[in-house]
């Protein structure tokens, strides 16, 4: 049988034991607890870096969204250059088109009319007095009233253009970020 001395020997062994086991218990809620601080700490972190993250993408959305704005104003004004250069080069063949044409004309006229005014000249020297006469008197009332000159050829009609493109509204962008971690 077991004396008293042995059961007061094994309460006391039974408490060391349950002291152990209760400083045992107190340092795995301090590790515990130490880990949900850390992790609490990271959660707020990600957030943060989530939240910038977000800020920093919409930031890059309203620049690229300006930049759109501004590169189709871009195409409009080339659309515009493009228009004017069709203008040019449908005005600059007409233009050749009735050059070539008027200078066989004209040079089928003056081969003519040189004919023409030497076999006049020689049938009708009075008409030559008389030509010349007529031509003092015409340069005479031109100087007084000078003739209508001749309206334009052509009337030049502009391309459509773009208005001008107004400063972009491009986010602030701040250089200090808050330290993430």
């Amino acid at each position: 049988m077991a004396s008293i001395n042995d059961v007061f020997n094994e309460l006391q062994a039974v408490n060391t034991t349950l002291g152990q086991i209760h400083a045992d218990g107190v340092a795995e809620i301090n590790a515990t607890n130490q880990v949900k601080a850390s992790v609490d700490t990271l959660d707020a972190d990600v957030k943060a870096g989530f939240a910038a993250t977000i800020n920093a993408l919409n930031t890059i959305a309203k620049i690229d969204i300006e930049a759109v704005k501004l590169l189709f104003h871009l195409t409009q004004q080339a659309d515009t250059m493009i228009c004017a250069l069709e203008h040019i080069s449908k005005n600059t063949c007409g233009i050749l088109t009735q050059a070539t044409i008027q200078t066989q004309l004209q040079t089928s006229l003056r081969d003519d009319a040189d004919v023409i005014r030497d076999i006049e000249e020689f049938k009708h020297p009075e008409a030559v007095l008389e030509r010349q006469r007529l031509a003092e008197l015409r340069t005479q009332i031109e100087r007084c009233c000078p003739p209508e000159k001749p309206k334009p050829a052509c009337n030049y009609e502009p391309c459509l253009s773009p208005r001008p493109v107004e400063l972009p509204d491009l986010p602030r962008i701040d250089n200090e970020q808050p330290p993430v971690g």
